[in-house]
């Protein structure tokens, strides 16, 4: 991410690189006594990690109101998105006490409005949660585990936009023997052998 705060999508100010330089703190800070992000990514942070869920901001629809990010870890993309789009409900689940409880103190550190689930998302049962207009998981499991994850809320008119690495061809493949999936592939920002689905519509083959 150039330091103009220049994306492909979308334009960041001072205020949102500040505050994303101060959670790139944050993470690696926590990181010296639990597992937050690999250890060999940790000089790349912004390349790797904010830049990489940074793009996906520009993604949401814009008449969207909401989203969650499940599985969120460190808040990657979550937080990064709220820290650029301060206007949507954020929700994150994270089922881990370590990184839930570092999302809620991370987000009380950098003023933002959050709601944090210590839940894995298929028992959440009711609630703001599982009305989110836009789910997000990044690096949590294969493409066909996501869509079954989620299909009530694709099928509902929600939209998943799922980060997928240089194996995204074998797993959209993989993911179409079982779903009809309305779908569009962007290219990502950080490498472009990698690509993001947007998923936006869903049915059992």
């Amino acid at each position: 991410m150039a330091l103009s705060g220049s994306l492909k999508n979308i334009n960041l100010n001072k205020n949102q690189i500040d505050m994303l330089r101060g959670y790139s703190k944050l993470i690696l800070e926590a990181n010296r006594n639990f597992n937050l992000i690999a250890k060999s990514t940790e000089e790349l942070i912004w390349e790797r990690h904010i830049h990489d869920s940074a793009q996906l901001a520009g993604l949401i629809p814009k008449n969207a109101k909401s989203f969650c990010d499940v599985g969120s870890g460190a808040g990657l993309p979550g937080l990064v998105i709220k820290i650029i789009n301060k206007s949507l409900d954020c929700f994150l689940v994270e089922p881990i006490k370590k990184k839930a409880d570092f999302l809620k103190s991370s987000a009380k550190e950098l003023g933002l409005d959050v709601t944090v689930a210590q839940e894995n998302y298929e028992n959440i049962k009711d609630g703001p949660i599982l009305s989110a207009d836009v789910i997000t998981a990044r690096a949590l499991m294969p493409l066909k585990g996501l869509l079954k994850l989620f299909s009530n809320n694709i099928k509902n008119g929600h939209i998943g936009i799922f980060p997928k690495g240089r194996s995204w061809e074998k797993e959209l493949n993989d993911a179409k023997k079982h779903w009809k999936i309305k779908y569009r592939l962007v290219t990502s920002e950080t490498n472009k052998e990698s690509k993001i689905l947007i998923v936006e519509g869903l049915d059992k083959k």
